[in-house]
Parts: C-alpha cells; structure tokens; sequence
C-alpha cells in the first residue's frame, strides 16, 4: 500500500458517523475512535485543503465532536492531517513537494496549535541522527547553490526550531513522511492492526 487516508471520529454512535460517511465506518477495536471512509491507495486531497483554504474536518466535527482526518503516501513521502473538535479546527499539518525551484519537499501548510505527538519528529527515538542529518542537507543545498557563508545563520534557526519542537510553513525541517500518518494513529491510540 503506498498510500492511505481515513478519518477518526472519537466516540460517536455509529449512526451518526453513518449519517455523514455512509457505510463505510467501523469500530476500531480496543480504541474508542471509529474509522470512516478508509481508502488505501488515496490520492492527495485538493489544492484548497492543502494551502489551507478549506478543512476537511471543521464540518463535519460541528455534528460529530471530535475528528481526525490523516493521509499517508509512503512513495511521494506526502502527509495530510487535520484535527477538529466541535467545529474548530485544531490543527492543520500538511508535508508535500513546495512550491521552489527544486521541487522539495517541506510544510506547505501549518495552522493551529502544537499537538504532543509533533515532538516525536524531533525526537532522537524517531531518529537518532535527524538533527545532524537535517544540517547536513542544509549545509548541502547552500553550497551546490554556493551561499555557504549563509549556513551559521541557517544552523541557528534549524536548532532553534528543535529546541522549541517547532513547526513552520515554508520550512523543510524536521523532515517528515508518509509513515507519519501511522505516527499520528498510534498517539491517539488507534491500532488498526491488533
């Protein structure tokens, strides 16, 4: 499976997802989220959701309480999520390719308030080398566009955003993936695969 998306609802009768999702919701066991409208091999949501001009999940929490909504694609390296409760959207993270010269892939979108399960990307457990790896392509990308003497400058910020475990649109750090997506479900304690 390359790719995924799927919205969580926390807790609500099953009629009421249904209402909005049609058939395809189902319980996720031991958990008390209920999975809607799974579909493996997804494409990317649309250019609205992905600038942040619409949500794919401020609606339909209005009805449903608490929602999630993730997108993973592990061979674009792509993440989608969103989170709402009662009709506010919460927080909006979006990984693609930017909109540069070379295509590369960073935060195109970045609203709301920090979760906890963010800390994880800069974490050492999610990867023990992140933070010199990141600096390393930094350092990379200045030279082969030969504006080397820009990298103190650059090092500061990027370990800057690490100490504050923040997250800005624009940026292309700390790096992210589709795998994240699994990152997200386990935080909130959705095992699919028990």
């Amino acid at each position: 499976m390359k790719s995924y998306s799927a919205y969580f609802v926390l807790s609500p009768a099953i009629a009421d997802a249904q209402a909005i999702f049609g058939n395809a919701v189902e319980s996720v066991p031991d958990s008390p989220w209920v999975m809607c409208s799974f579909c493996r091999d997804d494409e990317i949501p649309d250019d609205e959701v992905l600038f942040g001009e619409e949500s794919l999940t401020a609606v339909k929490s209005q009805q449903l309480g608490e929602i999630i909504f993730v997108y993973g694609d592990t061979s674009q390296d792509w993440f989608v999520y969103e989170h709402a409760r009662d009709g506010e959207l919460l927080r909006k993270l979006i990984w693609c390719s930017l909109i540069d010269d070379e295509w590369n892939s960073g935060w195109v979108c970045v609203q709301g308030e920090a979760e906890d399960w963010e800390v994880a990307l800069f974490e050492p457990s999610f990867n023990p080398h992140k933070l010199e790896q990141c600096l390393a392509r930094a350092r990379a990308r200045l030279e082969d566009e030969e504006r080397e003497s820009e990298m103190p400058e650059l090092e500061a910020e990027i370990r800057q955003a690490w100490k504050l475990k923040l997250i800005t649109a624009g940026k292309t750090y700390p790096e992210c993936d589709g795998t994240v997506a699994m990152l997200v479900e386990k935080s909130y304690g959705i095992n699919r695969f028990s």
